[in-house]
C-alpha cells in the first residue's frame, strides 16, 4: 500500500508542521498536540469535512514559529487570545488565508464551521500555556480559562488586570461575520479596533509580546 494511502489528515498536518522546528524535541511537542486536538475535538473529522482546518491550525502554529524560538518556552505563560473563536461560528461567504502551508481562498455558506473554533488557545493549552480566551460565542466545553465578551463595547475587558498576559494576539474578530454584520461601517469597526490596541497596551507585561494584531493594523 502506498504511504499516502495509509497517511491520515492528521498525519499530514503534523508532517507540514514539524517542518517549522529544527529541534526534534519542539517537532515532538507539536506531534503530540496534533494528536491530542484529534483525541479531544475530532480534528481528523472535522480536516476531512473542512480542508481548511488545516491552514487555520498552520496559521497559528507558525505565530507561535515565529513568537517563541523554543516550544518549551510556552511553560506557564499567560496568553490571551482576543476574539479566540467559538463553537457557535459560522462560516462567511468567502475566507482567504495566508498560512506557512500557502494561501487559501474558502468558499462558505451559512453554515456551522469548524475553521472558526479556539484552535489557537486549545493548541496553547496542550502545550503547557495558559491560555485565557474572549469571545461573543459559546466556549462553555472547553477546558482553557475563557469569557463570554462583546468586544464591540468600550471596556468591554476592563475586568481583567493591568499587565498580567505574558502575550496579546487578536486576529479572528474583523474576518468574523458576526462582527461585520453588527458592525457594517468601517468607522465603528475603527473604534473597535482602536479599543483593541489600548487594551492589548494595557494588558500586557513589561517585557511581553504581541503574538499577532489584526486591530493594530487598522
Amino acid at each position: 500500500m502506498k504511504k499516502e494511502q495509509i497517511e491520515n489528515r492528521t498525519d499530514r498536518l503534523i508532517a507540514g508542521l514539524s517542518g517549522m522546528w529544527e529541534d526534534e524535541q519542539d517537532r515532538a511537542r507539536i506531534a503530540k498536540t496534533i494528536q491530542a486536538l484529534d483525541t479531544r475535538y475530532d480534528l481528523e473529522q472535522k480536516l476531512a469535512r473542512e480542508p481548511g482546518v488545516a491552514e487555520i491550525i498552520a496559521q497559528m502554529t507558525g505565530r507561535l514559529a515565529r513568537s517563541y524560538a523554543r516550544l518549551a518556552d510556552l511553560q506557564g505563560k499567560r496568553i490571551l487570545d482576543i476574539a479566540c473563536g467559538s463553537n457557535t461560528s459560522k462560516l462567511p461567504a468567502s475566507l482567504h488565508l495566508k498560512t506557512p502551508l500557502g494561501e487559501l481562498s474558502v468558499g462558505g455558506s451559512k453554515g456551522y464551521t469548524a475553521l472558526f473554533e479556539p484552535w489557537f488557545c486549545r493548541i496553547l493549552f496542550e502545550l503547557g500555556a495558559t491560555p485565557v480566551g474572549v469571545d461573543f460565542g459559546d466556549l462553555e466545553e472547553e477546558a482553557f480559562t475563557h469569557y463570554k465578551v462583546d468586544l464591540g463595547k468600550t471596556g468591554a475587558m476592563d475586568f481583567l488586570p493591568e499587565a498580567s498576559f505574558d502575550a496579546i494576539q487578536d486576529s479572528r474578530l474583523f474576518g468574523s461575520p458576526e462582527f461585520t454584520a453588527e458592525f457594517p461601517k468601517e468607522s465603528d469597526r475603527l473604534d473597535v479596533a482602536h479599543e483593541i490596541v489600548k487594551q492589548e497596551q494595557r494588558l500586557l507585561k513589561p517585557g511581553g509580546i504581541i503574538i499577532h494584531s489584526d486591530a493594530a493594523a487598522w
